[in-house]
């Protein structure tokens, strides 16, 4: 009795070094499923209304993989979060939530994510935080404003504002339209979207005339930037520049630059 109980434990002894157990009720089947979420990394993710987050998961389980189940809460679209597997060991996966319009703005909306062997699963979740959705402003296009002589100048009608005057150094531009209002310089490119330039030029102070452009200097660089809100309309303006002409019948003075709405 004595020497088989010394040679089963021998035998047992060598087998660990092929076996993960010598207990003959343990499987590789018993093993928990792994599952790492490489993007995004933070836990919580703000997303606008409309807009798509793609998650990457790297996935594996050593007695092979069966099943990847994605759920979300009311508000998150998921697309394509259900995939079986053929028993594979590891898998590389792309899954892609869109944030719908029944999201409420401010909420923070969980997505689990539920990786599965023939015995086992594995669960991680990640947060959204919903925004509200962003108008992107137009690409700047370019504007002239000119007036030559005494007559009224062209091109600013789009934007609300007139100018059939000077001073005896300044151009004067006055307000047609419905707000007229001048901007900090950096606003040009720090303002993107939609929402944003609403909010700056509801804030700004209102102005009946705007008189910063010499009517003299043959040419000027400038870096002004302005607002105005025309039939609902709201324009973002850079005023870069301007050139003065003297001729027999009289002075041509020209002002230029970008706009975006």
């Amino acid at each position: 009795m004595k020497r088989t109980f010394k040679t089963l434990t021998i035998v047992c002894a060598l087998a660990l070094g092929f076996f993960t157990s010598c207990d003959p009720l343990a499987t590789t089947e018993d093993d928990q499923p792994v599952i790492t979420i490489s993007a995004p990394e933070a836990d919580t993710t703000s997303v606008a209304i409309g807009d798509t987050l793609d998650f990457t998961l790297e996935i594996s389980s050593a007695s092979g993989l069966a099943s990847l189940q994605t759920t979300a809460g009311l508000g998150i679209d998921v697309i394509e979060g259900a995939k079986t597997f053929n028993a594979s060991l590891s898998e590389s996966v792309i899954v892609s939530v869109v944030v719908s319009e029944s999201a409420t703005v401010g909420d923070v909306l969980e997505v689990n994510f539920t990786v599965a062997n023939s015995s086992k699963q594995t669960s991680a979740k990640k947060l959204i935080k919903v925004l509200a959705k962003e108008t992107l402003l137009s690409v700047a296009k370019d504007f002239e404003w000119k007036r030559v002589g005494g007559a009224a100048a062209t091109g600013l009608e789009t934007f609300g504002l007139t100018w059939t005057s000077n001073t005896a150094t300044n151009a004067v531009i006055k307000k047609g339209a419905d707000k007229f209002v001048e901007l900090d310089p950096a606003q040009w490119t720090s303002l993107t979207n939609l929402e944003g330039l609403k909010t700056a030029i509801d804030a700004a102070t209102d102005m009946e005339k705007w008189e910063k452009v010499s009517s003299t200097s043959a040419s000027k660089t400038y870096d002004f930037t302005l607002g105005t809100i025309k039939a609902g309309v709201y324009y973002l303006i850079h005023v870069s520049g301007s050139t003065v002409t003297v001729e027999a019948a009289g002075s041509t003075i020209v002002i230029s630059g970008q706009y975006k709405e």
